[in-house]
């Protein structure tokens, strides 16, 4: 919750910041000119790098997944092994010690 609110916070002073800049200007790359409203260069610029950002980390959460899941079926699969081993010992201790009925 608290990133969200940091994130939010980000956002608005960005939104502030682009909206008192209403300038017009000229962006030059390489051969191409092109003029804009500075508005647009600082969102869309911010925009930019929040596209950046989450395919930069894409990768990792991809990597987190898999270790997760893979640990789930670890779990899992161990689960099923403690439940056969406990199996095994009642049946070996019922064979060693045979419940005694009462007659």
């Amino acid at each position: 919750m608290t990133v969200l609110i940091v994130a939010l916070l980000l956002a608005l002073g960005t939104a502030t910041f682009a909206l008192q800049n209403t300038e017009a200007v000229t962006i030059q790359f390489l051969m191409w000119e092109y003029q804009t409203s500075l508005v647009l260069v600082i969102l869309g610029s911010a925009g930019s790098g929040v596209i950046l950002a989450l395919l930069a980390s894409l990768s990792s959460r991809w990597k987190s997944s898999r270790t997760k899941r893979s640990l789930e079926d670890t779990v899992r699969s161990q689960g099923e092994r403690i439940r056969e081993l406990e199996n095994q010992l009642r049946l070996a201790r019922e064979t060693l010690h045979p419940p005694e009925s009462d007659s």
